[in-house]
């Protein structure tokens, strides 16, 4: 006696082989993108329980993601009716899903000291006013010492915008900074973030994933340069932007907006919609306007991009020899202890007054 499920597979095998050369190869991909959704998403579920699951990625979540891929692959392999087995996967699927959507950003986390402190805005009197405004030292030694300020700038003073590129990662990978000269209130300057607790270094894998919140974080050039460039020893190169003044100040204030925001209402960092160049690129109609560019996801030469669009102001030089003339580590160091370190490291440099 044939069982059910053997029939409903031999039906099934009979209408494949009853159809033509076109209803076959409609089949086939119709079959091919349903294992690839499921693939992927199977992945991406594996990924979500390594990263963000309750054992650390340091310690048991490696074997929790081997082990709800073990046990999805089961489902697929062994299980014969083919609604049957997608409806367990299905729900096995959103054993993962439904806690991951629920977990929330906060701003309530114990921080690493660089991130420790949410920053905000004020603006009064044509003066806008930076809280937990990060300003800390480093000494020769490699000691660190921290300072949250408050710093007041007058808008009227604004001058223009300077961008600091941190080739970390060489021609692939870079950490983008933007500078707005205040004239005679100094500089401001401007790093978005992965903000990481005390336990958590980063990784690209958790940036896709619910690992990182994201901080604007302002505070002064001598501290957000110098850990960079006197400190980790990454390669600097600082560009006068063409930007007039009022565009500055759109860029500027759009920061400003989205400063306090994230200080009301905590989101996510995401290595590809929501890093330190796309967050940027996306809270300004100028920027947000532009044509897609790889460079703006692999940012290496993301400097090179700002170039070619013409918002270096570059004398003419071609990019290579611009960027040669960019670097400011040796002044960086050179200047290390100097109070007028922001004068120094624009000293006779290319497109500064």
């Amino acid at each position: 006696m044939v069982s059910l499920s053997e029939q409903m597979h031999s039906t099934g095998k009979q209408n494949f082989d009853d159809l033509d050369a076109e209803g076959r190869i409609g089949l086939v991909l119709r079959r091919g993108i349903r294992w690839t959704v499921v693939g992927f998403a199977s992945l991406w579920a594996a990924g979500a329980v390594y990263v963000d699951g309750p054992l650390g990625m340091d310690d048991g979540n490696i074997w929790l993601a081997v082990a709800w891929l073990a046990v999805a692959a089961a489902c697929l392999a062994l299980i014969r009716i083919a609604w049957k087995k997608y409806l367990v996967w299905l729900v096995w699927f959103l054993v993962v899903l439904i806690p991951w959507t629920a977990k929330s950003p906060s701003n309530e986390r114990p921080w690493k000291p660089e991130w420790a402190k949410t920053g905000w805005v004020e603006f009064s009197d044509g003066a806008l006013e930076f809280h937990n405004f990060r300003n800390f030292d480093y000494g020769a030694d490699g000691s660190v010492v921290e300072s949250w300020e408050t710093r007041t700038v007058s808008i009227r003073n604004l001058r223009g915008m300077d961008y600091f590129h941190d080739a970390f990662g060489g021609d692939l990978i870079a950490h983008p900074m933007l500078s707005f000269d205040f004239g005679a209130d100094g500089y401001v300057a401007l790093s978005v973030e992965t903000r990481r607790e005390v336990d958590e270094a980063y990784s690209k894998l958790g940036g896709l994933y619910k690992m990182f919140e994201l901080q604007y974080l302002w505070g002064d050039e001598r501290d957000f340069v110098r850990v960079r460039t006197n400190v980790r020893d990454e390669p600097v190169y600082l560009y006068r932007t063409s930007f007039p003044r009022e565009q500055a100040l759109f860029v500027l204030l759009d920061s400003v907006r989205e400063t306090n925001l994230l200080a009301r209402q905590p989101r996510f960092y995401n290595v590809i919609s929501a890093n330190c160049t796309t967050s940027l690129l996306a809270q300004t109609v100028e920027f947000r306007n532009a044509p897609f560019d790889i460079r703006m996801l692999a940012n290496g030469r993301f400097d090179e991009l700002i170039y070619e669009t013409g918002g270096i102001l570059a004398d003419g030089l071609p990019f290579e020899e611009l960027r040669e003339r960019a670097l400011i580590n040796p002044v960086a160091l050179y200047a290390h202890g100097d109070a007028a370190f922001s004068q120094r490291i624009r000293a006779d440099r290319v497109g500064f007054d």
